[in-house]
């Protein structure tokens, strides 16, 4: 405010906003066979009710417009009258200072008065009598004035039928779970109330989410089972559930020092959640059975817990930080690459450190009181399989030691050809290759071109896709005329440019764990839409066949319909492709032949 008189008296005041970051949760689909009035009605009126939800931070309506005043203007009545037409084209951008209009526009003949600083009344302006030169004529005697919708920058169908969809993001500490649960009870409130719409979720971010919740929490339970039976058959039942009880305790200390430093549960987090879940209970076993050792020299179950802690503190502490360490290099690295890797080593450094502390502060605890249940350890217990096995690993050792040279001359070599064979074996890639819910589909077409003849050549494509995927592994095709994502994740906008989804169901479950225990030890498991019985890349092969014939089309002049059709499933990290070649050249016809012969030579590679 205080520079506003320094800057020039009509400009306009500079504005400063406070940019909030999205969180993606959902994309809506309205869709229908009624004109687009309707739909943007629908659109409109599910938006006001999406607005009362408090955890979402935006609800954008793709393809939304304004209402506008259309001047169609007969350039025969104009050269009946005698009127210029140019003289008369001044005359009409005049109107939008007689009737105040966010926008004023022309297209040849036509002209558009939009509606955003209050409704204007057809008749109105219709009965405008106009100064053209020394003549007055009234504005309806020589032109057409309706009210329509703006053009769209956009087009966007849903399984071939005209769509209006909506874009909604959350804030940081929305739950994205119970918005989506919500707000698909809201769009069957919709449906009913909207019998000749569809209402339908096509993207949903929350289903990534609760999968790795129910992968992490499976994977909790399951190893609180393993646990506990291999603990209760080499030991006892009490060092089992010492050791169980210490997982969940990990865990839930993590979750809480993680909120305080400001990380949420998300796909990253518990990403680093099931790394660090096989080393959560390290330092609960070494430290239990230590106690447990104590409790067999005949000591009291509170001299055993406080011997055995404090006996094995410095070696556990020690282990646990040079692992914590063998991480923390991570947090220096920069670029993409660093932002996505960054939240991986503080979520292991939480879970490890927090271990550690249920190790040495409530592991003691549970210890004292539950190895003061029953009968009273002042003795080891001779157990016949262990006293096998340690009697076999001794002799086993001996004989190492005895032939000492020998064996670390053995041990060194296989080592180093175990490595040198893995070398040449294994094949690097930065971010395997994972199971998508969607496949990508991107166009372009001559730059040339409208929107309304783009989305004429995207349609045949679309039906066709239709055709193909019509079983149980695509839910629904989702296009959009007026951009175009790239492997990169980033996009581009044009008329001539078209982008298809092709939205999967979720993979139906293929292994035992999947099919038998992961529903059991889930806590968000919904195998409703669990009925995909091919991989997006099976797909994904499918697609391409399809997107084959389109690639040979050319237009009257010999050059190709499409310029650009790729396929391609989305994967997780900073690109999306692990090679891109570019193609530069002064013609795009030279580009393009060019980029023939470099497409059929990449085939011949095996």
């Amino acid at each position: 405010a205080e520079v506003r008189r320094d800057l020039p008296a009509d400009m306009n005041e500079p504005i400063a906003r406070v940019v909030i970051h999205r969180f993606p949760l959902l994309l809506i689909a309205v869709s229908g066979e009624v004109p687009r009035e309707e739909l943007l009605e629908a659109a409109k009126a599910l938006k006001s009710r999406l607005a009362r939800f408090k955890a979402l931070n935006s609800i954008d309506i793709r393809g939304d417009a304004d209402r506008e005043l259309k001047i169609e203007i007969d350039e025969k009545r104009l050269e009946a009258y005698g009127i210029p037409k140019a003289l008369f084209y001044q005359a009409i951008q005049g109107l939008s200072s007689i009737y105040p209009a966010g926008t004023f526009k022309s297209e040849g003949k036509e002209f558009y008065l939009s509606t955003v600083n209050g409704e204007k009344e057809a008749r109105r302006i219709r009965d405008t009598i106009l100064g053209v030169g020394d003549k007055r004529i009234r504005l309806g005697d020589v032109a057409t004035v309706r009210f329509g919708l703006s053009t769209p920058q956009e087009i966007s169908h849903f399984n071939g039928r005209q769509n209006i969809s909506l874009n909604l993001t959350k804030t940081a500490s929305g739950n994205a779970i119970a918005l989506s649960r919500q707000i698909r009870e809201l769009l069957h409130e919709f449906a009913r109330n909207y019998p000749d719409l569809t209402f339908q979720v096509y993207t949903d971010t929350s289903i990534w989410i609760k999968n790795r919740i129910n992968l992490v929490s499976s994977n909790i339970f399951f190893g609180l089972i393993l646990v506990f039976t291999a603990l209760f058959l080499s030991v006892n039942w009490r060092i089992g559930t010492v050791v169980a009880l210490g997982i969940p305790t990990s865990f839930f200390i993590a979750l809480i020092a993680a909120e305080m430093l400001g990380y949420s549960m998300n796909m990253l987090t518990m990403l680093g959640a099931l790394i660090a879940l096989g080393m959560l209970v390290d330092e609960a076993i070494v430290v239990a059975e230590n106690i447990y050792r104590h409790l067999e020299m005949g000591k009291p179950p509170r001299q055993a817990a406080l011997d055995g802690s404090v006996e094995m503190f410095p070696a556990v502490a020690t282990a646990t930080m040079t692992t914590v360490f063998a991480f923390l290099p991570l947090l220096i690295m920069s670029g993409q690459l660093g932002i996505f890797m960054k939240v991986l080593p503080v979520m292991i450094t939480i879970l490890l450190l927090s271990s550690l502390f249920e190790a040495f502060y409530f592991l003691p605890l549970h210890a004292k009181e539950l190895f003061s249940i029953g009968h009273r350890i002042d003795h080891h217990e001779p157990s016949p399989f262990w006293d096998r096995a340690v009697a076999g690993y001794q002799k086993l050792l001996r004989r190492l030691l005895d032939h000492k040279k020998l064996s670390l001359l053995v041990m060194v070599s296989a080592i180093l050809l175990a490595t040198v064979g893995m070398l040449k074996l294994s094949k690097f890639q930065l971010f395997p290759s994972f199971d998508a819910s969607q496949i990508y589909i991107s166009g372009k077409v001559d730059v040339n071109n409208r929107l309304e003849d783009t989305e004429k050549y995207m349609q045949r494509i679309e039906r066709d896709l239709l055709r193909e995927f019509n079983g149980t592994d695509v839910a629904s095709v989702t296009s959009i005329v007026g951009l175009k994502f790239n492997p990169d994740q980033s996009f581009e906008k044009g008329e001539n440019l078209f982008q298809l989804f092709l939205n999967l169901h979720e993979r139906k479950p293929e292994n035992f764990f999947d099919r038998f225990i992961n529903p059991i030890l889930s806590l968000e498991y919904d195998p409703h839409d669990m009925i995909r019985t091919h991989s997006a890349q099976e797909i994904l092969k499918r697609a391409q066949k399809v997107l084959a014939r389109y690639k040979g089309v050319r237009l009257s002049t010999d050059k190709p319909l499409y310029e650009e059709l790729t396929a391609f499933v989305p994967q997780a990290g900073i690109v999306g492709h692990d090679i891109e070649i570019g193609v530069s050249t002064p013609a795009n016809g030279q580009a393009f032949d060019a980029l023939a012969k470099l497409e059929k030579a990449l085939r011949k590679i095996p």
